[in-house]
């Protein structure tokens, strides 16, 4: 699904004192907050870097996913209090209508849903329109616009009648030409009347559900792309959406600011959950008219021991725990301190959909070229120590391309280069060069620039050098990354994924020849087989076939060595006891209407902890 940012972090000081000092401060400042926030219900949150962009077309990085859906709607989304990933209408009247051979799809969309209010809507007068079904066929069309290059293309490629036509004419257009041609019907992509929409697909399509969950598949006002796009047609900065918030507020590189959309249609909290959830009293809200914040505050702070500092003093409702304070806020791994669970705070185990890897550029004519110095340097590398290092264990070692209970997971048991340094020897003297003699150095890019980044070039920097291999470490901010990535301008990167939906598909269709950059295959890996392979599982559903071919890909990629692969990672969060209603779950995004703020407990706990 996304492009994720790493989360490690170097300590400073101290590891006693530093957490002595944060723990006596728990709650001491949060009063703060009261003149700032007023009568309104605010979440206040952190991230460690920027959303690199509010366009849904490009919005792919796990940072701008966690804000962007909160703006922008899709036609379906996940139950949020299913255990299983149940899909249900969202922008949708009801589930899609399949034709007999699965081919034909028709989407009623529910009647007066509108656009947030905004000065784009001239004709009228600034008030937000009723979504109509071209909408949604504006902004499928967008995703081919070659100016855009936009990493969410690939959910329709090869899928849906006509698409890559379309696309292959506007990237051989002339530049006077594009806006004619962007005009033009899309044969797969029909409009049967303003509330009624149909797709028509090349090929069945197991995952359309999921990808009708996707932020690239959010409808897109062409008012809003008039007034507000740059020069390539991105709208970057100015979304315009019919979801429960809005931007308020941006100041880059500092906060962000989403406010209640006060013209929100009335959408109900669920009534039914399963069992685990109901045991957790999430029904409390059941009926009740969401969303029930009326603003989300969202700091950027690039280090995670200020931000774990603000937490402590109740100037944050959740944050994930930094890895330096994991053994001071957890114990025997999956319980809460006695100490933080006596302030009442909350342990939340997020675990299954992301994961960790290094990604060789097969593009690259040294990395790209040489099969045994891919696999040299995955067999350099230490992922016991890896994981330990950077996760406090939470990690677990990767083994194949899919984290536990995705359907139909290769049964690998181990990696076939993990490490050993005897053999990454023996195999970097197959490549050409032993013990590293003439081989220049190699660029190594990171996700972010702060001491967490730094650390970890580091370690990557011990590993490789441990069989005689420099590494050049590039460290860039995110979005700087995600466009070096965008653009396949990478020789060897930190890699990680959150997965967009519990199929094996999403995962290897990074490693896909048609998805190349721009596209998700940050690697460019273009195995003919693997390619085939990809091709076939695409298109069926869960079974012994689905899994046979599932494995055969997998031995590809372990013997290729495209990847270097990681670990599967958990997080771990906390939250103060007056948030309610917060689930962990990385698949599920569109999460922030349901949150509530309670401010009585709030007010509460923060004067009994003055």
């Amino acid at each position: 699904m996304r492009f994720l940012k790493s989360k490690f972090i170097i300590f400073p000081i101290t590891l006693s004192l530093f957490h002595s000092l944060l723990i006596s401060l728990l709650f001491t400042s949060g009063c703060t907050q009261k003149n700032q926030d007023g009568n309104l219900v605010v979440l206040h949150r952190v991230h460690s870097d920027d959303v690199k962009t509010f366009d849904p077309a490009n919005a792919y990085d796990v940072i701008s996913l966690d804000v962007v859906p909160a703006i922008l709607e899709t036609l379906y989304q996940y139950d949020y209090l299913s255990e299983t990933y149940k899909v249900v209408p969202l922008l949708a009247a009801r589930m899609p209508i399949f034709s007999t051979d699965r081919l034909t799809v028709t989407i009623p969309l529910k009647h007066g849903i509108k656009f947030q209010d905004d000065p784009a809507f001239k004709e009228n007068e600034g008030k937000g329109r009723e979504l109509v079904a071209q909408d949604f066929a504006y902004a499928f069309k967008r995703l081919a616009l070659p100016s855009i290059q936009s990493q969410g293309s690939w959910i329709f490629e090869g899928k849906i009648v006509g698409f890559n036509e379309f696309h292959d004419k506007l990237t051989k257009a002339q530049k006077n030409e594009v806006t004619q041609i962007f005009s033009e019907k899309i044969e797969g992509i029909q409009v049967l009347d303003d509330h009624t929409l149909q797709l028509k697909l090349v090929k069945p399509y197991p995952q359309l559900l999921y990808i009708l969950c996707m932020g690239f598949a959010s409808p897109v006002a062409h008012e809003a792309v008039a007034a507000y796009a740059d020069e390539q047609g991105n709208l970057v900065d100015h979304p315009i959406g019919t979801g429960p918030f809005i931007l308020k507020t941006w100041e880059r590189g500092h906060r962000l600011i989403l406010e209640r959309n006060p013209t929100y249609r009335t959408d109900p909290y669920p009534s039914t959950a399963s069992t685990e959830f109901q045991k957790k009293g999430m029904l409390a809200d059941a009926g009740k008219s969401m969303p029930f914040l009326d603003r989300i505050s969202i700091d950027v702070i690039k280090e995670d021991q200020p931000a774990w500092l603000k937490f402590l003093k109740g100037e944050l409702d959740m944050m994930s725990i930094p890895k330096d304070n994991f053994s001071q806020a957890i114990t025997n791994q999956v319980n809460l301190s006695p100490n933080l669970a006596s302030k009442g705070l909350r342990l939340s185990i997020e675990v299954g959909a992301a994961f960790y890897y290094v990604s060789f550029n097969m593009k690259d004519k040294l990395i790209g070229g040489n099969k045994y110095l891919r696999q040299a340097l995955s067999a350099s590398i230490d992922r016991d120590r890896w994981i330990e290092k950077f996760t406090n264990g939470r990690g677990k070692k990767m083994v194949n391309a899919l984290p536990p209970g995705i359907p139909d997971r290769p049964e690998n048991s181990k990696i076939k280069y993990d490490y050993n340094l005897k053999q990454a020897r023996e195999l970097l003297k197959k490549a050409g060069y032993p013990e590293g003699k003439g081989l220049p150095p190699i660029n190594f890019d990171m996700r972010g620039s702060d001491s967490l980044n730094r650390q970890l070039g580091e370690f990557f920097s011990e590993q490789f050098g441990a069989i005689g291999i420099k590494l050049n470490v590039i460290y860039n901010t995110f979005p700087a990354y995600l466009e070096k990535a965008k653009q396949g301008n990478l020789q060897v990167a930190y890699g990680g994924w959150t997965m967009d939906y519990p199929d094996a598909e999403n995962n290897y269709q990074l490693l896909y020849g048609g998805n190349k950059a721009p596209g998700p295959n940050e690697s460019n890996f273009d195995h003919p087989e693997m390619n085939k392979l990809y091709e076939q599982i695409a298109i069926l559903e869960t079974s012994a076939k689905h899994a046979a071919l599932i494995q055969k890909m997998e031995d590809i990629l372990q013997e290729e060595c495209p990847w270097a692969l990681g670990y599967y990672h958990s997080d771990y969060r906390l939250s103060q006891p007056w948030f309610l209603n917060y689930r962990a779950n990385e698949i599920i995004l569109n999460k922030y209407k349901y949150y509530r703020i309670d401010k009585e407990t709030k007010k509460r706990y923060l004067e009994a902890n003055r």
